[in-house]
């Protein structure tokens, strides 16, 4: 097996530097791998290493790329679009955001690309145009019909200026229940507090345009414990997540953690029931979670 001469390194340890170091960083590194010392060497290289992680940290930021959109034709969709059939307003656009004409939808950001309108949702929407110009806009909606639509000269009407913003379930309030339940003569103390929370649940539907809007909910955390006396048996914050095991994937994704009841005594202890709703939809989940004297946890449906 032949060796590189210490010449013959040096040029190469050279060239894989100037790779990603200036030029006075490499000429040193070049001196210092000419030592004879091994230890040097590998100082040597962990330069070159170091060297590398600050190129990559201190490059342009290479994260989402940019869409290439069609600029002109976002242009032309700018102002407020109506049903050239029955006239009422069904959206308007302003910049890139396209605002619904209900105040319960939330505005969205879109982008034309590709003779495509591209809703920029939490899960994307694409709808082929037809036709685009100045005064109309033609295009396929999610039910497989083409929309035709003819911009309003008129002042906005659509929802604009009166977004109500994200729905909150239960109101966005706390609500505090506390009772005392007699579990096999005993006297036990349940308490539960639903807290609104930040995180988001998404659920698209089909409006009477067949276009697919995006409603958007807060989900809650509701924090449920019981005391024998001044003793906390069980506490504990609880998420949707955590009826993982008995409600299906699906359905979990789109639901709200609605509420935790307080039910009462059954032969495994203190019964609460946790209630998984899908946000305008009459479908929900019930859930019992069984606490027993001793704070085990049993969950059942």
């Amino acid at each position: 097996m032949h060796l590189l001469s210490t010449k013959s390194r040096n040029f190469v340890l050279l060239k894989r530097c100037r790779r990603f170091c200036n030029k006075d960083i490499c000429y040193h590194i070049l001196i210092v791998s000419t030592m004879k010392n091994n230890i040097l060497h590998t100082l040597a290289f962990i330069t070159i290493l170091l060297c590398t992680l600050l190129s990559a940290c201190t490059s342009k930021d290479k994260g989402t790329p940019v869409v290439n959109e069609d600029k002109a034709a976002k242009q032309k969709m700018q102002g407020t679009w109506v049903n050239e059939i029955e006239g009422d307003a069904v959206f308007s656009v302003k910049g890139d955001t396209l605002f619904y004409n209900d105040s319960l939808n939330a505005p969205v950001a879109f982008y034309v690309r590709n003779d495509s309108l591209i809703i920029a949702s939490h899960k994307e929407v694409r709808y082929l145009i037809t036709r685009l110009n100045s005064t109309q806009l033609y295009f396929i909606n999610s039910n497989g019909d083409e929309v035709m639509l003819q911009k309003s000269s008129e002042s906005p009407t659509v929802a604009k200026d009166e977004y109500k913003g994200i729905i909150d379930i239960n109101q966005g309030r706390k609500i505090k229940n506390d009772t005392v339940v007699m579990w096999n003569d005993k006297r036990f103390h349940a308490y539960t507090q639903v807290n609104p929370t930040s995180y988001k649940v998404y659920q698209q539907t089909v409006n009477d345009d067949g276009m697919t809007v995006e409603n958007i909910f807060y989900d809650n955390i509701v924090f449920i414990a019981l005391y024998d006396g001044s003793k906390r048996i069980y506490g504990k914050n609880i998420q949707k997540k955590d009826f993982a095991s008995l409600v299906p994937q699906a359905y979990l994704e789109s639901a709200i953690l609605s509420d935790i009841t307080i039910q009462g005594a059954t032969k495994d202890g203190v019964r609460f029931v946790a209630i998984l709703v899908r946000p305008d939809t009459y479908t929900n989940y019930r859930v019992n979670i069984d606490i027993t004297p001793d704070g085990k946890r049993k969950l059942s449906i």
